[in-house]
């Protein structure tokens, strides 16, 4: 009996300790644009499993002096995954404003994009996916392509 409990004991630890994590790469990008008054800090968790991208999770961080920079960020960025989501699916979003900061987080659920439609749309290059789904190395390629650093 006391085998038993202890086999019982190691199952229920590995279910919960969650050995199973997701895999993930992680991106980072800073800007520091002088010219209009902002900084951007952004990560972008990719994760995946084998060759294609499940979702990507999303932290852009803008910060300003400037009120109407900020007013410009909430906005635009508002805009922007709201018809993203519209158009494709799949992307959820908040966004939280301070005096200082705009913070957007976003998760983007690659089962549910429309990858074809955004491939016609001119919105992803037709090289980052196959099969209708996103690549792993198509991600990589598309934030090291906006300066981000990637790194497993």
């Amino acid at each position: 009996m006391s085998k038993y409990i202890k086999f019982i004991g190691i199952i229920f630890i590995l279910m919960t300790c969650g050995c199973s994590k997701d895999k993930y790469i992680l991106c980072t990008n800073k800007v520091d644009n002088k010219i209009q008054n902002y900084e951007l800090y952004a990560e972008y968790k990719i994760y995946y499993d084998g060759n294609f991208v499940k979702k990507i999770e999303k932290l852009e961080k803008y910060s300003s002096n400037d009120l109407e920079v900020l007013d410009y960020f909430e906005e635009y960025k508002d805009l922007y995954y709201n018809n993203f989501k519209d158009l494709y699916g799949g992307y959820t979003y908040t966004i939280n404003k301070d005096k200082k900061n705009v913070e957007i987080k976003t998760t983007i659920n690659l089962e549910e994009v429309n990858i074809k439609q955004m491939i016609r749309d001119d919105i992803l290059d037709k090289n980052y996916s196959n099969s209708n789904k996103l690549t792993k190395s198509g991600a990589i390629y598309y934030y090291e392509g906006i300066g981000a650093i990637c790194s497993e």
